[in-house]
């Protein structure tokens, strides 16, 4: 099983939206440190966590995992949440796209499940959206 691969997606595609919005938002993910919390009045952390790994099928080519991804936004406290909901919107927008993509004929094919969220916090000096969802990724690799 290729964890990494079914990283890769989730990273990706959250890295290219959130470097699309104006202006660019930092996106930190696991073991990345967060050095520039202190310096910046937004940014985004990503969390990707792997739970069960390879059921049995029907065919030993397939590698399926289940796992969960948490998306949090940190924007400026005291400035209202319309940014903070631009900045989890995206992230929303970005894991629906993931669960629309056809299955590839080899690769990694992602289903996510029901998005929980946005919830809401507040912790100085930010204001927090946070969102997550459960996936399962199958690692298609066909064998003749």
């Amino acid at each position: 099983m290729n964890y990494q691969s079914i990283r890769t997606i989730f990273e990706s595609q959250l890295a290219t939206a959130y470097g699309a919005l104006s202006p660019a938002i930092p996106i930190f993910f696991d073991n990345y440190s967060n050095a520039m919390a202190d310096s910046v009045d937004e940014f985004v952390n990503v969390n990707v966590q792997f739970g069960d790994t390879t059921q049995s099928s029907l065919t030993k080519s397939f590698d399926q995992v289940r796992g969960i991804v948490v998306v949090r936004a940190f924007s400026e406290k005291g400035k209202g949440p319309a940014r903070n909901q631009t900045l989890i919107n995206t992230a929303f927008s970005t894991i629906e796209t993931i669960n629309n993509t056809g299955q590839p004929t080899s690769g990694v094919y992602i289903r996510t499940g029901v998005v929980v969220g946005p919830t809401f916090q507040e912790d100085r000096p930010y204001f927090i959206s946070r969102l997550e969802t459960n996936f399962q990724a199958t690692v298609i690799s066909w064998i003749f």
